[in-house]
């Protein structure tokens, strides 16, 4: 949806900008290895307790993604928007450092194969949010994209 938000809201092609497409995900993989290791450092040191880290990196992880999506739908500028979306995918890291360990503390053995099936469920919204966009909405102007923002958060 976001090359669609860029296009409709802005008149911004993502797909002439590949090192934007690259970004977000960029980020969230350099902020995966400092969220492990800033989860691992607060364990070992005993600053928090593991369920602590895992509140904690979750609920800020969540928390400020939804700030940082509804703020990308309120304001006037492709570059801003662009921004705020890009942090609140990097910020998803400290979500992941959190609840990634969580399928090898429930059941060790069927981690891999738990983690692909919430994977496969976590995956659908996405591919089918486009299409429920243009069945909820129909033509996609501005102020829906706000709507449809305050719905993701």
């Amino acid at each position: 949806c976001l090359p669609l938000f860029l296009r409709d809201k802005y008149d911004y092609r993502l797909d002439t900008n590949d090192f934007m497409s690259l970004l977000p995900h960029l980020l969230m993989g350099v902020l995966l290895l400092v969220a492990g290791t800033l989860a691992d450092w607060l364990r070992n040191s005993e600053v928090l307790t593991t369920t602590h880290v895992r509140k904690y990196f979750t609920c800020g992880s969540f928390i400020s993604q939804g700030i940082l999506i509804v703020l990308a739908g309120h304001l006037n500028s492709a570059n801003g928007s662009l921004l705020c979306l890009i942090i609140a995918t990097g910020l998803g890291a400290f979500a992941w450092a959190a609840f990634s360990a969580n399928l090898l503390d429930l059941a060790p053995q069927y981690a891999s194969g738990l983690m692909g099936l919430s994977n496969t469920f976590a995956s659908i919204q996405g591919y089918l949010s486009p299409y429920l966009i243009f069945y909820v909405f129909g033509d996609v102007i501005m102020e829906n994209w706000q709507h449809l923002f305050y719905i993701t958060m």
